[in-house]
């Protein structure tokens, strides 16, 4: 790959040891010529990543997330040094920075496509999630009960706590702990994996990329609520039915030449 010239650095000062981390890496980056633009702001202000090469989060997988639109909007490869918890896409670790970069900065790098999902509501409204698509009940109380066809054709019911649609790069996250499968990155498809379902005969199902979901809800019931990514996709009442697809953006993620998914997986879920 070609070397990297100007990168930005995006840093959750929240976090504990990120700022120092944040600190090493720009040292890094100045010491091998690179220039660099940082800031403490997240998501970054409209246009920061104009011009970079790549940006590097300082967080953990929360704060890359909140890098997706102008990321995938200038096509910035990011990549994430992790300072969260079980994070499957911050995969740069701030003690080994000072071996990792270097070579990172002279063009010994990779960028993954991962896909995405977008949601859109009946408004005309549409959200990007780079890991899930996650409606659920509008009341704390009460079951959501929610129809989802492919186009015309009718898929199930549901009386449950919710429904995730599920990207590749999120089936290790709320989808894994709702008991859905483990699906590679490179694999472009779209898994759906009902909450707490009232029945035992309801397990996840996976689409293939080209697929249209449509999400209604059935009888009468508070609104229910839709997140991206773990945010409020939408301010207000939502506008259902509400539409699920694989777009053509993608999101540009930055990882090492030797990086391997399997060894992440073996890594985070314990199974060395």
């Amino acid at each position: 790959m070609e070397p990297l010239s100007r990168i930005a650095i995006v840093t959750n000062s929240t976090k504990v040891g990120a700022v120092e981390a944040a600190s090493v890496l720009e040292a890094i980056a100045q010491a091998e010529g690179v220039e660099v633009r940082s800031t403490a702001e997240f998501p970054s202000s409209e246009g920061f990543l104009e011009g970079v090469d790549a940006c590097f989060v300082v967080g953990g997988d929360g704060t890359l997330l909140g890098m997706l639109n102008e990321a995938v909007r200038l096509n910035v490869p990011v990549a994430g040094v992790k300072h969260g918890q079980l994070g499957f896409l911050a995969t740069f670790s701030p003690e080994d920075l000072r071996h990792q970069l270097p070579p990172i900065f002279r063009g010994a790098y990779q960028v993954r496509r991962r896909s995405l999902l977008r949601c859109k509501f009946g408004s005309g409204d549409s959200r990007l999630a780079l890991n899930d698509i996650v409606v659920k009940s509008g009341s704390d109380s009460r079951l959501a009960r929610l129809a989802v066809r492919v186009e015309d054709e009718p898929v199930a019911e549901y009386a449950c706590d919710g429904v995730i649609f599920s990207t590749p790069t999120g089936s290790t996250a709320y989808n894994l702990a709702a008991g859905g499968p483990l699906v590679h990155p490179a694999a472009h498809v779209v898994v759906m994996t009902p909450i707490s379902a009232h029945t035992l005969t309801s397990r996840s199902v996976v689409f293939p990329r080209e697929t249209r979901l449509f999400v209604e809800s059935i009888g009468e019931q508070d609104p229910p609520t839709v997140a991206a990514d773990g945010q409020d996709a939408y301010a207000g009442v939502y506008p259902l039915p509400l539409e699920v697809v694989v777009p053509e953006e993608t999101f540009p993620l930055l990882e090492e030449e030797n990086h391997s998914h399997f060894r992440v997986l073996r890594n985070k879920l314990k199974w060395d």
